[in-house]
């Protein structure tokens, strides 16, 4: 399943209530991609596109199911989380 510019790894996700397909995408991805995302523009919508249609034909989802993507911004950690006092 990779899309023309970016490796994911997708996992299906089951609880008694409901099934979730999560994709993480092998690189992080800048904040202008992001930007793009969110407004349905440039190479990250389209290779979200990519892996819905892969997930798709794969029968991971129904044809008929309304994609729905979330971002999700990490806060990075503070430079001193990973100071090494032990040198």
């Amino acid at each position: 399943m990779a899309a023309p510019a970016a490796e994911a790894r997708a996992s299906e996700k089951t609880s008694a209530s409901s099934s979730m397909v999560i994709v993480e995408l092998d690189e992080p991805q800048s904040s202008v991609a992001v930007k793009r995302l969110r407004k349905g523009k440039g190479t990250l919508y389209k290779n979200v596109e990519q892996i819905v249609k892969d997930l798709t034909d794969e029968g991971t989802i129904k044809s008929g199911a309304q994609p729905v993507v979330i971002i999700v911004q990490e806060i990075p950690a503070p430079p001193w989380a990973f100071d090494d006092d032990e040198d």
